[in-house]
């Protein structure tokens, strides 16, 4: 071999290994530095988990103080919906107890003058006085049940979700409702025989006091005996309860049945509607695991259906608005 073939190799084995050590220096540089370089890594990695540990619990903080300041939205929208429902009936509530009220002053007057001008009341005056009392009485418990009625609808904090009977509920809405339908449509409940659900008996009867309302108002006055709100209550799939609010009123146009359940939504004149009873019963129901569907017509009516799990049941998904039509 002729020296300057071995000066050509030991310069390409030169070269070789050249490559190799900047190969092994890269790849020790990414895997294990040398002497000095790992403690100056290392301080600087642990600084980078520090900064973003500090965001990420400071952008938790943050969520949290959102989602808390967003159940107390929640909860005061719920409440602002009802007290607009109570305000709805305010007039028939009044009626109400107008009534009963009525007849217990004039009972007790009634009987206060007896007792003044007769000393000794004779056996047929005692009678009177004695069906007087008792009218007074049943007055007086007429007025209890329609105070008690709005005490649990206008009732403002959540006592959690339990057992609900579902009857008793529905017929509570109904008596509300009764001043706003008797001159509109006759009421029929059909509600016996269900079980209990999982639910807050105060909310669901928000749910079923706005659809009551809202088939009330489809439905011009004047008229009652050839229209109809038919509230059904039967058990549906597995686990769940099906309650139907049908009405024979003016029904739905296509074009706004996609946003009925749209907050602020509403096809009522200015200052009638709010547009949030629809919205606040499907936020309801939905959040209790059932569901709120609609079907309805122009001209042929609206059916709303309510789908609520059983109290305690071993439920299956509850049916979509697609499987109603």
């Amino acid at each position: 071999m002729t020296v300057r073939a071995k000066v050509g190799r030991l310069a390409a084995m030169t070269r070789r290994r050249s490559t190799l050590r900047q190969a092994f220096h890269g790849l020790g540089t990414g895997v294990r530095p040398g002497p000095g370089a790992p403690r100056a890594d290392n301080h600087l990695l642990e600084e980078t988990v520090r900064e973003r540990t500090a965001a990420l619990e400071a952008a938790n903080a943050k969520l949290s103080s959102s989602l808390e300041q967003l159940h107390a939205t929640q909860a005061q929208l719920l409440f602002a919906d009802r007290l607009i429902a109570l305000g709805r009936i305010a007039a028939g509530v009044g009626h109400e107890i107008n009534n009963p009220l009525a007849f217990i002053l004039s009972n007790l007057e009634y009987i206060h003058q007896e007792l003044q001008q007769k000393e000794r009341l004779s056996e047929q005056d005692r009678q009177e006085i004695l069906e007087a009392l008792a009218e007074t009485r049943d007055g007086a418990e007429r007025i209890r049940l329609i105070v008690r009625d709005l005490q649990t609808l206008s009732r403002a904090e959540d006592v959690g979700s339990g057992p609900a009977e579902l009857a008793a509920v529905v017929r509570t809405a109904a008596k509300m409702a009764m001043h706003e339908l008797r001159h509109r449509a006759r009421l029929v409940v059909e509600c016996d025989g269900v079980p209990p659900v999982q639910g807050n008996g105060s909310r669901l009867g928000q749910v079923f006091l706005n659809l009551l309302l809202n088939a009330a108002q489809s439905i011009p006055p004047g008229n009652a005996e050839a229209n109809e709100v038919r509230v059904v209550a039967r058990p549906d799939a597995p686990g769940h309860v099906l309650v139907e609010v049908r009405d024979t009123g003016c029904g739905i146009a296509p074009e706004h049945r996609e946003r009925i359940f749209d907050p602020f939504f509403t096809t009522k004149p200015l200052g009638v509607g709010t547009g949030l009873g629809l919205a606040v019963c499907h936020g309801i129901v939905t959040s209790l695991g059932g569901t709120l569907t609609m079907e309805s017509s122009p001209g042929q009516g609206s059916i709303f259906r309510v789908c609520l799990p059983v109290a305690g049941a071993f439920v299956q998904t509850p049916r979509s608005q697609a499987d109603w039509t």
